[in-house]
């Protein structure tokens, strides 16, 4: 649960999130008025955020399906857990499902599943907001992997898709997070990538499918929160009409959103949309 103690921004969170914990308010505000300094003085880009994300992800998922009722947004703690809803969701005749999972054993990393049945067949994808380079994204998907393998399903169909579109330390909740929401919102647009995964011709002899080609892929709705200009730049190469699609309600395209949340950090400029993303989040719950 949310306690007062988690004012020191959760560096001893419950080991096991708890949905129907109630909300700290109190303790809430105060994490909103440290993560409102830190955008400011540009400490953010280094501070760890993920203990509390672990925490508050679960009343981030209960938000967002108030929101998006067809979402069918579930938080697990590890791919174990994970390997469960799967099941239980193929037992009950589900079309399509999104997940959050961590990757448990006491480790914080997130990632977006999308789960869908086409043709009697399931398709389960894992979107990884970073890069699997990284130890995190590399022991998540290893364990998922495992996890899923040694269940044996049927007709089931997994594969793991790279992003890269995470640059900070512990932004991959909310990437998370923004992925499941365009997971169900896109979903009509992903029908080709969850066809390749069934015909076993998605990652062909690779582990996953590494990020250039998942922009053959993906829509650009989910490129919103990169954080890097020249991973930007490789997705609107790969599709060019990117380039002048509106991405928000405020009219902005994907340069012009970068721009206006661009930040500069060591000579290099970074998008801080991530991180005010979590501000808006978290505000969110305060007025639900």
């Amino acid at each position: 649960m949310l306690s007062p103690t988690t004012r020191d921004m959760g560096r001893n969170p419950s080991p096991q999130p708890e949905a129907s914990a109630e909300l700290n308010t109190e303790a809430l505000t105060g994490i909103i008025e440290r993560l409102e300094n830190e955008s400011i003085n540009g400490s953010w880009i280094n501070a760890s955020y993920e203990a509390i994300d672990l925490e508050i992800m679960p009343f981030l998922v209960e938000q967002a399906n108030k929101k998006y009722p067809a979402l069918n947004l579930k938080f697990f703690i590890s791919p174990h857990e994970l390997v469960s809803a799967i099941k239980e969701a193929r037992m009950e005749g589900a079309e399509s499902a999104r997940f959050i999972v961590n990757m448990g054993d006491s480790g914080i990393h997130f990632s977006a599943v999308d789960f869908r049945v086409m043709a009697g067949k399931t398709s389960v994808i894992l979107f990884e907001p970073a890069a699997y380079g990284a130890i995190g994204p590399a022991l998540l998907a290893l364990r998922t992997k495992a996890a899923i393998e040694r269940e044996q399903l049927s007709n089931c169909y997994f594969a793991m898709v790279e992003l890269d579109i995470q640059r900070s330390s512990s932004e991959c909740g909310i990437f998370s997070l923004a992925l499941a929401k365009k997971l169900h919102l896109e979903s009509e647009n992903l029908a080709d990538i969850h066809a390749d995964n069934i015909n076993e011709r998605l990652c062909g002899e690779d582990y996953f499918l590494s990020y250039d080609k998942a922009d053959r892929y993906l829509p650009v709705s989910f490129y919103k929160h990169t954080q890097g200009i020249h991973r930007l730049n490789e997705y609107v190469k790969a599709n060019p009409e990117a380039e002048s699609s509106i991405v928000n309600k405020k009219n902005e395209t994907l340069y012009k959103r970068f721009d206006n949340n661009t930040v500069m950090l060591d000579d290099r400029k970074l998008s801080i949309s991530s991180h005010r993303k979590r501000i808006t989040e978290y505000k969110s719950l305060l007025k639900s």
